[in-house]
């Protein structure tokens, strides 16, 4: 039976979280001592801005959990993240992460390190992924999801964020209906974590990732068994775990269990905690009167083309902002189209939609990356104030492209070539 750890923290207060964390990681049977340990957080929308609260994983939670690891003689705590806007030193600058774990963690930058190649045996789908080396190198993985709805996945949980090992490129393959549950569960089996705890002081419901609302649950969540946090996670947030595809495929493979009777609550009664989170939506007709959509008869993801546009829309949707007319086209087997169409004002997005490609502004891709569907969507609309700090942004460009031009000069390759 595996233990899930559910314990009181009010407040992203490092040294309350420092305190909750040395019993998850005591308790779970964890052993840092003298061992390498990487963390992974989620920064998938970068910003310190309480707007992002429900959405990132905060940098006082890491603090403490870096402290708590060091605290039981951990060798060496590196905390490790990509960005999805610009280099990964982009989303530290943006995250405000440094003066949190000074002294404390190093920082990780998963587009600067070296990579490799790893195989998955018998997979659902994909059977090859390319991942940090650190990833499967270091002695000990702590996974730091933050707890939130997902308009691709359900639920981002400690599964789910093992896809930010990814560089964006390889992200999006196979981000489509019918594969993306298959991906996650493939990808998990790289590595496993040894120990999650997860964020879930504020988890995010709504139009997450990447606009969740906040939602106070004042707890943390954690244990050895990822599968099993995260069956726990979704009960809190109102949702069946069997109804999750990717813990499903996990659990028929004997990774984790998803049954209440193969899970021992630890600490705060779950019940206590349950909430029905408001879950999230990959629709684009009937969202807005300015917009006018045509969609794919015979094929128009959800976990693809419709739901990135969606996403990239609720930038202004979820503030009320102002929406201009604009023409939508996403799928295959869309049929005619009006002849009165203005390309001026029309998006076609994905390879699905390809045959279309000259009634407006194309996105290829299957499907296209989650910031050029942001960009093409803002092509239209113009800019919409974001929490996002552009010279936090800028930090991380000027970082990244000067180190990566320092390695040019010393004769180095990219770190994305394997074995170097």
């Amino acid at each position: 039976m595996e233990r899930v750890f559910i314990y009181p923290q009010a407040e992203y207060d490092p040294e309350g979280v420092r305190a909750v964390a040395r019993e998850i990681i005591d308790s779970s049977g964890v052993a840092p001592k003298g061992k390498s340990v990487l963390i992974k957080p989620s920064f998938v929308y970068p910003s310190h801005h309480p707007d992002t609260v429900g959405v990132v994983t905060q940098p006082p939670f890491i603090a403490g959990v870096a402290r708590a690891l060091k605290d039981l003689g951990a060798s060496r705590v590196m905390v490790g993240e990509d960005s999805v806007i610009g280099p990964a030193r982009a989303a530290f600058y943006a995250m405000d992460v440094y003066r949190h774990i000074r002294g404390v963690a190093e920082p990780v930058y998963f587009d600067e390190v070296r990579h490799v190649k790893v195989d998955i045996p018998d997979a659902e789908v994909q059977d090859r992924f390319i991942v940090p080396a650190v990833w499967p190198e270091a002695d000990l993985f702590v996974s730091l999801p933050k707890i939130k709805v997902n308009q691709f996945a359900n639920v981002t949980l400690s599964v789910k964020n093992n896809l930010g090992f990814l560089r964006q490129a390889h992200r999006v393959t196979n981000h489509t209906d019918g594969t993306l549950h298959e991906k996650i569960a493939d990808l998990y089996r790289v590595r496993p974590p040894d120990l999650v705890i997860a964020d879930s002081i504020v988890a995010g419901e709504g139009q997450g990732p990447m606009v969740a609302s906040p939602v106070e649950l004042g707890v943390i969540i954690g244990g050895a068994n990822g599968v099993a946090v995260d069956a726990v996670a979704c009960r809190v947030m109102g949702f069946d775990p069997m109804q999750i595809d990717h813990l499903r495929y996990l659990e028929a493979r004997g990774v984790g269990p998803l049954s209440e009777r193969d899970i021992e609550v630890v600490g705060e009664r779950l019940a206590d905690h349950v909430c029905d989170f408001r879950r999230p939506s990959t629709e684009l007709e009937g969202v807005h009167r300015n917009l006018r959509v045509f969609l794919g008869q015979e094929k128009c993801c959800a976990f693809g083309c419709r739901g990135m546009t969606r996403c990239a829309l609720d930038a202004w949707l979820e503030k009320d902002a102002e929406i201009r007319e604009m023409n939508i086209i996403v799928g295959r087997g869309v049929g005619d189209l009006p002849s009165d169409l203005d390309p001026r004002r029309t998006l076609v997005v994905g390879d699905c939609a390809a045959e279309h490609r000259k009634r407006g502004a194309y996105l290829p891709g299957c499907p296209p990356l989650p910031m050029d569907t942001a960009f093409g969507v803002q092509k239209f609309q113009g800019f919409v104030p974001t929490p996002l700090l552009m010279r936090d942004i800028l930090k991380g460009y000027v970082a990244g492209y000067g180190w990566k031009a320092a390695r040019f000069f010393r004769g180095h390759s990219d770190p994305l070539r394997m074995g170097e």
